[in-house]
């Protein structure tokens, strides 16, 4: 390849390092020098092969079959139950009977046969009437105003009526009946009718959408 004079563009012959013609200093132009090739970037598949898969859980009734999973449960109630029947099924099938005054008279959960119920409803008033004769005797003897002794029976009565709310909600539940339906309580007739219902008919056999059958393994 044929080299001129970067400064006079004579043409030049041999290895010499200044120009016969204008004795300029002969500079060779450097040779490109290649780049180097870009890496190229790691295929797919191997990145796919490296990355950590990570499970997904599964939802839904048809996810699988292991114990995580309350929809493949035998134990947990399939349809038609609420969310209280359902965590009462995961501690277990079988009625667990009240334990003590709270439990009897002061829970809204589970269910209440028609014999608990009206033993217990019977037991309520008795207990509300025996304490307002006894205070009233004691207002009496102490010398207290008859408008007092009347305040204080009024608020015993109220007292009294909290837990035969809670009575007659379980007592609902018992009969697959919403909690909303208490408001009948406070209907004139209504409540009439309501009071024969609780007492009258016999609640849903088997388990329903707020616990087990109170009445699992009774003779």
């Amino acid at each position: 390849m044929a080299k001129f004079c970067q400064n006079c563009g004579s043409p030049l012959e041999g290895a010499g390092k200044f120009c016969p013609s204008c004795g300029a200093q002969i500079v060779d132009a450097a040779a490109p020098q290649e780049q180097d090739a870009p890496s190229s970037p790691e295929p797919l598949k191997e990145m796919q092969d490296s990355a950590i898969q990570e499970p997904q859980p599964s939802y839904g009734r048809g996810a699988g079959t292991d114990e995580s999973n309350i929809y493949a449960r035998k134990d947990v109630p399939q349809q038609g139950y609420g969310a209280a029947a359902g965590a009462a099924m995961l501690g277990g099938t079988s009625y667990v009977p009240d334990e003590g005054i709270s439990q009897m008279f002061f829970r809204y959960d589970n269910r209440l046969n028609r014999k608990r119920y009206i033993m217990r409803a019977l037991a309520l008033v008795a207990a509300v009437t025996l304490a307002t004769i006894v205070l009233s005797i004691v207002f009496v003897v102490a010398g207290m105003d008859e408008s007092m002794i009347g305040t204080m029976g009024l608020l015993i009565g109220l007292l009294g009526a909290i837990p035969g709310f809670m009575l007659v909600i379980r007592r609902l539940h018992d009969l697959d009946r919403p909690t909303w339906w208490i408001i009948g309580k406070f209907i004139p007739f209504i409540n009439i009718a309501l009071a024969l219902y609780l007492i009258l008919c016999k609640g849903t056999e088997g388990p329903n959408q707020y616990g087990p059958d109170p009445l699992e393994g009774q003779p």
